[in-house]
């Protein structure tokens, strides 16, 4: 049994978001009324995209319109617009994207910043949210709104916020005289304010119109995918009965065909009205004092709020935003595919950036480590610089040197070369070059009574020549 979790009805619609009006109506054309349920849960935190329509199909989750639409295509092996051409299936997909993007700014323009209409929907969401929830949620959908109209209307986001309701100076005797002056700035701003957003809705609907045409669907006589969001999106914009109807104002006055376009296909994809208390209350399949359901025929199920666990998940998942773990704060559900696409693109390069910046911090810390290690050995003497004894002796009895002291350190090179000759003569022995130790010791002998005998004719040779002269 598929499970689709949706925002709460509200202006006797299934629904209070677009996104799930027109999940539901997919699912009304698609799927028979016994093998889905409809869950008014209000619960983002359910999905584990964080917003709302989710479709649970047993452990898997499928969240916004299109996330459902390509889950079921892949369930079923089929969608609502394979029947369409080549090129009409193109433009179900480029219209249904704009229908998405401007269509949704023009609902939040309605809705959300609209600070009458804001106050109503708060109090509507506030019926649908446990007591923790409801203090937060609107406040967030409206930032999530003020997001997606970033630059479309000023930040004072409509003409309702300077209308005759907002508090002007106090009158006093400094500022009687610039109290009509202030009053007609402001009205002028209401009324620039009140003309843009109506031409923003003309432009829109204009659009649609002139799309739609004189036909029954917008792509003949059957439905699509295109239908399902217009139908989700234009329902709200023409049933939703808020204190500032601008909207609603212009669809009935200028677009006929878009109403009657409404009218006629409300009752085959959203029911025949709902009954808001008793779905909420579920006795969905109550009949009314008229003689309808209350659920408006839809397949309505019945919310298992568990409040304790709702609870604690809602202040787990905002502990978690606040330290950053959660990657974004979506629970409105009406981003597009391409928004949600650039996000993660976006949160992905600036993931990189950071692990590069991680790595050469660890690389650069590292090697700081070592020099400072190295340094310090150094300069405490566990680490010495050796030279050989050539070098040390020349820097001491060379250029350095005490001529006094020549005799000993001439003594001393004596002896050491003489060590030197010594420890060669056993290599040559031991590489058996010849020298000392390749002889017999009588052999050895011999040699050193030659040896002795040829010095001493030597010396006896330099003292005839005066070359050596003893010591007196």
């Amino acid at each position: 049994m598929l499970e689709l979790h949706i925002w709460g009805p509200s202006f006797t619609l299934p629904s209070i978001s677009p996104q799930s009006l027109s999940t539901i109506a997919y699912l009304n054309l698609t799927q028979p009324s016994t093998s889905w349920t409809l869950i008014p849960s209000s619960n983002p935190l359910l999905s584990p995209s964080r917003e709302l329509p989710a479709l649970r199909d047993g452990a898997t989750w499928a969240s916004g319109f299109r996330g459902v639409v390509e889950h079921l295509r892949r369930k079923n092996g089929s969608s609502l617009d394979d029947k369409l051409a080549g090129a009409k299936r193109a433009e179900a997909l480029a219209f249904g994207t704009y229908i998405e993007s401007e269509g949704g700014k023009l609902l939040d323009l309605s809705m959300y910043l609209t600070d009458e209409n804001f106050d109503v929907l708060r109090g509507v969401l506030a019926k649908l949210l446990p007591v923790p929830a409801r203090y937060y949620f609107p406040g967030v959908l409206r930032r999530e709104a003020r997001r997606r109209c970033d630059g479309l209307i000023s930040a004072s986001s409509s003409a309702s916020a300077v209308d005759a309701a907002t508090p002007l100076p106090q009158a006093s005797a400094m500022t009687a005289m610039a109290l009509p002056a202030a009053k007609e700035k402001i009205s002028a701003k209401a009324v620039a304010e009140k003309i843009k957003q109506v031409a923003i809705a003309a432009n829109f609907l204009r659009t649609m119109q002139s799309l739609l045409g004189g036909r029954t669907y917008f792509f003949g006589d059957k439905p699509s995918s295109l239908d399902c969001l217009a139908a989700g999106y234009l329902s709200l914009a023409l049933y939703a009965e808020l204190p500032n109807g601008w909207l609603r104002e212009e669809m009935l006055a200028r677009h006929h065909g878009l109403c009657k376009y409404v009218d006629g296909v409300r009752g085959q994809m959203l029911g025949d009205g709902v009954d808001v208390a008793a779905v909420i209350s579920g006795q969905a399949a109550m009949a009314t004092p008229s003689g309808k359901i209350a659920g408006g025929g839809l397949p309505w199920g019945v919310v298992e709020r568990q409040d304790v666990p709702w609870v604690a998940g809602f202040f787990l998942n905002r502990a978690m935003e606040i330290v950053g773990i959660t990657p974004t704060e979506r629970y409105g559900g009406g981003e597009n595919e391409e928004e949600r696409t650039e996000e993660k693109e976006g949160r992905r390069k600036g993931t990189k950036s950071l692990q590069r910046w991680a790595t050469a911090k660890n690389v650069a810390v590292i090697a700081g480590c070592i020099s400072t290690l190295i340094g310090y050995c150094v300069w405490s003497g566990l680490i010495t610089m050796e030279f050989s004894g050539r070098a040390k002796d020349g820097a001491v009895g060379g250029v350095g040197g005490n001529e006094g002291e020549d005799n000993d350190d001439d003594g001393k090179d004596a002896e050491n070369e003489m060590e030197l000759l010594e420890g060669f003569g056993s290599a040559e022995a031991i590489l058996g070059l010849g020298g000392r130790g390749t002889f017999s010791p009588k052999e050895e002998d011999e040699i050193d009574e030659v040896i002795d005998a040829e010095f001493c004719r030597g010396v006896n040779e330099e003292e005839g020549r005066g070359g050596i002269r003893p010591e007196k």
